[in-house]
This record gives C-alpha cells, structure tokens and sequence, in this order.
C-alpha cells in the first residue's frame, strides 16, 4: 500500500463545522503495510522481494518508483482490477515537529483475490523460494492473504525449511496454525482469545497455533511465550513517541532478520525494540537504516583498528558475534577458518572478492554469504566496503590463520594463499 502525509498548521476552525482546518504546506509518499516492512528489510541491508496485489493507477506508479529507488524486488507483485490501497494522514506542526496525527483517509478494496490471483502469487513467491531465508506474512485484512494462500505459503515455507512469521488481524487468526512466529498488539491478542489477561492470551495462542508468540504493549513493553514453555516479559526502550505509524512493520522487520540469522527469539525482541524505538520517534511512516540501529548502541561498541581497516564490535556474548566491519581498498585479511564458529555476512555497500573453501567469487551490496565451521576464507576489497557479520560466539583461540592480513594486488593475495594451501598439503 501507499502512504501519503500532508503536513502542516491549524489555526483556526472550519466556518462549515467544528473542525480543524489543517494548512498544507508539504506531502510525502512512503511505501506502506507490507512495502514498508520490505523497505526495513532493504534498508537494513537484506534483500527484500515484495509480493502483493496492486491497481493500475497513479499510486502503484508511485509506489513502483520509490520500491525501486530503495532495490526492493517487485516481480512478485500482481496487477489486478483492485485499486492501490493508499492511506492519506495529516498532521500538523507543533514545537518545529510534525506529530499531532488529525485525520486518516483509506481507499481501498477489502474484497477477496480470486481464485487465480491466488495461484498467480504462490506460483511467483515458489520461484523466488531459494532466494530467501525467510517469508513474513502482513496480514491487514485487506483481502489479499486468504485461508487459502496463507495455509499454502505455510506449508511451502516448511517444505523448503524456511522461517515464516506473521502479523495478523484478529478476524484472519485461524489462517495461521503451525506458523514459526506471530506478533500480534495487546489489542489484538484480546480480540483473539477474548480474555484481557495477556498472560493467559499469549498462552492461548501458543498453544492454539503451535507458534511462538511476541505480544506487543506499547509503552509496557513485550510479552514472549516460547514453544518450550518460556514465558517471559521485556521493557521497552522507547522514550519519546511522535507518531506510531510503520512501528509493528519495523518490529516484525527486526524479529524475522534476527531469528533468521540464528538470534534467541528474546534476544531478537530487544533488537526489534530498540529499531522501532528509534523509529517511532520520527512522524510519518519511516524505515530504519543499519547506521541508525547501530548508533543507538554507540555506547556499547567497541571499535577495533586493523591493518585492514576497523572492526565495530556491537555485542560478543555466550550466544552469539555482532559487528560490522570496514575493509579498504586493495587490502586483504588472512586466509582463515573457524573450528567453531558460524558466520553470516550482509554487504553494506562497496565490493569484495574473496576466496571461500578454495573458489573465487565476488559480492557487492546487498549480497549475503554464509561461512560454516571448518571453512577457509579470506576478503580482499575491491573498494572501501562496509558489511556486517553476525556468528556464533567469537573466542580469539578458534582463529586458524594459513596466511597475513596484507595491501597487494589480486595476483599477490591469490599467490600468498596458493603457496600457504600447497605448503599446507606438503
């Protein structure tokens, strides 16, 4: 969907009833609902395939451009005789701050997909399967997920071993049994089990579903219910709240890119809320980039220096490695292996070759690579490049260094980590 803002100043009432006439004085366009959850994912620098349904119109012409503006994969997106569903908010100025939210206008169609519609976009989203490690279900009533097509993008998701998690309308919660995660609001979690203990809801729908359950409560936090029994409650970290649209998409963002990369679901929590703190604090319907996630853990990063650049140290714990990384041009680090540690990389920007398991390849922005335990590798840049890696705890005795980190060509580094595997195998 498409989000419009209008913002602007009151300051006077309406001679033809008693309300506020609001001044404009700028507007906006966002990608909304599952858009704006794609452009978290995108702006995080994950890859993100967005799929949906949308009309032929001026919105979907809007919302196209600025999808592809931020490199968010739109081939599983559908056109149908349906409007674009767009959202108009305006809010008006206080204090030099957009945030008081005056009026909200939907258009939009909440009939049913066809029958084909629906084979149309499980046929596109099975294509793109292999693609991804996970698949987030934005469920707004809107007409598009149906029983059918959620139980099937259910079922292919457990197929091909892929997370699936879900934010969901109370009306549509059937849909959704045997579902990895569902993040439902207080609200919601009531409306779903009709009991206002949430202790009791959150259990209700664990075990109703068989998934794991994030009930969010706004400024009282988090309510977790975990298959295995755990059941536990989380602060929030939120401090100051301007306007709230986008922040259950930023949350379901964070949680999904966590779990997927191996976070225990308390600790993906408390990623997700310090994004959505961050998030929520701005007006409008915004997303979130990785520098903004990691300045607000300023205090606790560690920066390290390199020879080949610099290491930010976001958190080492029992449980798992978080740190991004900087390695400039034409240097290179050693060709190592871990015996323990498992590693995940997300390119931020620029571009690396690297030898992995003695094959040559290269990446660039957006790009993921996966390095099991036992694996040699190395990086050598080809431009000043940027990217994260979450593993498994980092212990400095699990390095095992076959060659220098070092400043050369591509033939110098090829040549010095030849002549390491070949005295290896001597």
């Amino acid at each position: 969907m498409l989000d419009k803002h209008i913002f602007g100043t009151i300051s006077r009432l309406s001679p033809e009833a008693p309300v506020p006439i609001l001044k404009a004085e700028k507007e906006s366009y966002n990608p909304g609902g599952a858009a704006n959850l794609a452009n978290n994912i995108s702006s995080l620098g994950a890859k993100a395939y967005l799929s949906g349904v949308v009309g032929n119109d001026e919105a979907q012409k809007i919302l196209f451009k600025d999808l592809e503006n931020n490199n968010i994969d739109t081939s599983c997106i559908i056109k149908t005789s349906k409007q674009t569903i767009q959202k108009i908010r305006g809010l008006s100025r206080q204090h030099l701050l957009y945030h008081q939210h005056l009026f909200r206008v939907d258009y939009e169609d909440t009939s049913p997909i066809s029958k084909d519609d629906e084979e149309k976009l499980l046929s596109l989203i099975s294509s793109k399967i292999n693609n991804v490690d996970a698949i987030i279900l934005c469920d707004y009533a809107k007409g598009t997920l149906t029983e059918n097509l959620v139980k099937s993008l259910i079922r292919l998701a457990k197929e091909n071993n892929k997370l699936i998690t879900a934010d969901c309308k109370p009306i549509n919660v059937e849909f959704y049994k045997n579902i990895d995660l569902l993040k439902p609001n207080k609200k919601e979690a009531i409306e779903m089990t009709l009991t206002e203990n949430i202790m009791e809801a959150g259990k209700r729908l664990m075990e109703k579903l068989n998934a794991n359950i994030v009930i969010t409560k706004g400024a009282e936090g988090f309510s977790i219910f975990e298959k295995n029994g755990n059941c536990s409650d989380l602060p929030t970290d939120v401090k100051e709240v301007y306007d709230v649209s986008g922040a259950g998409d930023t949350v379901m963002a964070l949680l999904t890119l966590a779990l997927s990369s191996n976070y225990e679901l308390k600790d993906a929590v408390k990623l997700a809320d310090r994004a959505a703190s961050i998030v929520i604090s701005k007006p409008g319907v915004v997303s979130i980039t990785f520098d903004e996630l990691q300045r607000s853990f300023t205090n606790n990063i560690k920066i390290i220096p390199k020879e080949w650049g610099e290491e930010q140290w976001i958190v080492n714990n029992e449980k798992y490695c978080g740190k991004k990384m900087l390695i400039k041009q034409n240097y290179y680090c050693s060709y190592h292996m871990h015996k323990i540690k498992e590693e995940t990389f997300y390119i931020l920007d620029g571009e690396l070759e690297l030898i992995h398991n003695g094959k040559y390849l290269k990446v660039g922005k957006g790009e993921t690579l996966h390095i099991k335990p036992g694996e040699y590798h190395s990086f050598r840049a080809l431009k000043d490049t940027n990217f994260f890696e979450f593993s498994t705890q980092h212990l400095d005795e699990d390095n095992y260094r076959l060659t220098k980190s070092s400043f050369g060509d591509h033939e110098k580094w090829k040549r010095e980590i030849e002549e390491a595997i070949k005295n290896g195998q001597d």
